[in-house]
């Protein structure tokens, strides 16, 4: 949000947004063969184009594409690296009590850079059509959901589906590195990591699944910290790094349990981020006081309305998280978002349409409003 004012708190996005009628209508046109790919991809960038100038008429002053084009949240970036590419399984199961019906990560070779992945042109174009009104950021999934995700469908053993195991953490690091500083060489100056592996370390049914596996939640935990600091190892001063954290696409971790806390506070203090994207319950404002695991200097940035639902959140209650997160991180350093991402699959069962996530932001805004007059 922009302020005058140096401790007014940032209003920002998780990164996607729902898409328009418009596109929704020209998606199952192109199903049906009703319009061309060429004229699908001009509806495509139209629809961007606007969302641009939507976002930055509504104040945000870092950016994203909605991420419109996306398929799938994670493998449409881990396909454009080399030694990767996609696999529709259809039967089978991935453990005993879960139906494989969904497509899996591939090895075709190594995990390595690609100096074609298509995400460089396309953040290029945002750049371009963002001209200076406001940054762009880059989302993807994290280095480590890519190592976790390998673990999990291989039973802890990497070595079936990968020709390297000894070497995968390390691969997906420097294929990650490459792929951020060409980036960065292009005007990135804002990545975001997305991770839901953090947000269910700890639990139950995650854990049993993992143990099953011969996985043990404490080993991948040093791992995944691994491969964040490998990947972000030499990093730019300037570029500026966000792991967000969830559980899953619209639930938030188990911020009270425990063993939670611990691997919590090992990543905050250890990983070479400069932001956490934090979900928290804004009817239960005790979960904030985990940010006193935060190390000094870092910014945290609160996820206080639902982007999964269409339904408003008091404006007094997101003031009041705040300012029990004030007790542990200055107002400086806090921004305010929504849980999750606006383009989520059930989004018709839960009632949320094109409008509903600008209200949320507009909610977040007269919060920043609030705050910012009180500091």
């Amino acid at each position: 949000m922009n302020s005058k004012n140096p401790q007014s708190p940032r209003v920002g996005i998780v990164g996607s947004f729902l898409p328009p009628e418009e596109l929704e209508e020209a998606i199952e046109r192109k199903k049906r063969g009703e319009i061309s790919p060429e004229e699908f991809g001009r509806i495509e960038d139209q629809v961007i184009d606007r969302l641009i100038d939507r976002e930055i008429a509504e104040g945000l002053t870092i950016v994203t594409d909605g991420e419109m084009r996306r398929k799938a949240w994670d493998r449409d970036f881990w396909e454009g690296l080399g030694g990767m590419e996609r696999e529709r399984i259809d039967t089978g199961h991935i453990y005993q009590d879960e139906p494989t019906r969904h497509d899996l990560i591939h090895f075709t070779d190594r995990v390595s850079y690609n100096p074609g992945h298509p995400f460089f042109d396309k953040f290029s174009h945002l750049l371009h059509l963002a001209d200076g009104r406001a940054e762009v950021r880059q989302t993807m999934p994290s280095p480590g959901e890519l190592y976790a995700r390998t673990l999990i469908i291989t039973n802890g053993d990497p070595g079936r589906i990968y020709p390297a195991p000894e070497n995968l953490i390390e691969d997906i690091a420097a294929a990650y590195r490459e792929t951020i500083m060409e980036l960065y060489r292009r005007g990135c100056r804002h990545i975001q990591f997305d991770s839901s592996v953090w947000g269910r370390l700890s639990d139950p049914d995650f854990e049993r699944k993992t143990l099953m596996g011969g996985i043990d939640p404490d080993v991948i935990t040093r791992d995944l910290i691994k491969v964040l600091n490998l990947t972000l190892y030499g990093r730019p001063a300037d570029l500026e790094v966000t792991l967000s954290i969830a559980a899953d696409e619209t639930r938030i971790p188990r911020w009270n349990d425990e063993r939670e806390k611990t691997r919590l506070r090992e990543m905050l203090s250890e990983v070479n981020a400069d932001s956490f994207l934090l979900p928290f319950d804004i009817n239960s404002p005790a979960q904030l006081e985990i940010l006193n695991m935060l190390p000094e200097g870092k910014r945290a940035i609160l996820g206080l309305v639902d982007g999964s639902i269409p339904g408003l959140e008091s404006v007094n209650d997101i003031v009041g998280c705040v300012r029990v997160a004030m007790r542990h991180v200055p107002l400086s350093l806090i921004s305010l978002s929504p849980t999750c991402g606006f383009k989520v699959r059930d989004r018709e069962r839960q009632g949320l349409n094109y409008e509903s996530q600008w209200a949320k932001i507009n909610l977040l805004k007269q919060a920043a409003v609030i705050l910012n007059n009180e500091a």
